[in-house]
């Protein structure tokens, strides 16, 4: 991210302001000298039960996620985490809450700092995000930027942290995704082929000896899935290696599961066979 990207103040009031999330990862940066917290609810407030997540709290000695049902609020987890935040530079985090679980981490890792089952599970539609307690802030959230993929078949890597993610493409065919161990094409690699044969089929695809060594793991009738006038919306899901893709709030069209599993640490995404592509990732 960026200076280009669009900045959130936040004063402090610990008030918090609300946007909806469409994926299972929040990416974010922020700039404060403590107390950065987020809220994970089921509408645009604070609802009944929601998640906290505080980062920098305690005037920025500690980091904790909080679970809230009506009168009753408890630390799930709170760890110890002295200068997490700066007032002079941007923080990036990730949260991720799939799975009946809630990670938070740092940007360029992926191993979370603080973890926590969710006592009861319910569906998130929100996010807030605000300061308080004597620190004012500046926000910055990766799911707003849209990204442009030409006609070359050439993958464009960004970091992937939760299990899940969601995303959105405008494209006439071939939306193409890598899902990698590192920021580059890696052996082995999936990849995932939305619109493909003249936007007739979709595919999965293991890779073990480099791109173009692969097979299709399932290959499935999906004519018209994707279209150039309209941004449609997708999701994968790789936990333990059962691969998931579906339309967003659907079942999937199609799935498989590797039985030799591997970290995924990034996904690649480009467009070819004839297509340029918008993409936008929820996370």
């Amino acid at each position: 991210m960026g200076d280009s990207w669009a900045s959130y103040g936040t004063d402090e009031n610990k008030q918090y302001r609300f946007r909806d999330i469409k994926g299972k990862t929040l990416r974010f940066q922020v700039k404060a000298a403590h107390d950065a917290h987020l809220a994970l609810t089921s509408g645009e407030e604070e609802t009944d039960p929601m998640l906290e997540v505080f980062i920098g709290g305690w005037e920025g000695a500690a980091s904790a996620i909080r679970f809230k049902k009506g009168d009753n609020s408890d630390d799930l987890t709170k760890v110890d985490t002295p200068d997490i935040l700066s007032e002079e530079e941007y923080r990036e985090f990730w949260v991720a809450f799939d799975h009946d679980v809630i990670r938070v981490g740092k940007g360029g890792e992926w191993e979370p700092f603080m973890s926590a089952t969710i006592p009861e599970p319910f569906d998130i539609t929100h996010y807030g995000y605000s300061t308080g307690w004597g620190a004012v802030g500046w926000w910055q959230f990766h799911s707003e930027v849209h990204f442009q993929t030409e006609d070359c078949l050439t993958y464009n890597f960004i970091p992937v942290y939760g299990d899940t993610f969601t995303f959105s493409v405008a494209c006439s065919n071939d939306a193409h995704l890598a899902l990698t161990s590192g920021p580059e094409e890696t052996t082995p690699m999936y990849e995932v082929f939305i619109g493909g044969w003249e936007n007739q089929h979709s595919a999965i695809r293991l890779s073990k000896e480099g791109r173009g060594s692969g097979e299709d793991m399932i290959k499935v009738d999906t004519p018209d899935v994707v279209c150039c006038e309209e941004e449609r919306k997708f999701y994968v899901s790789f936990k333990d290696g059962h691969i998931r893709v579906g339309y967003q709030d659907s079942d999937p069209f199609m799935e498989w599961t590797d039985p030799e599993p591997w970290k995924i640490t990034h996904i690649g995404y480009c467009t070819g066979w004839g297509a340029t592509g918008k993409w936008k990732f929820e996370f």
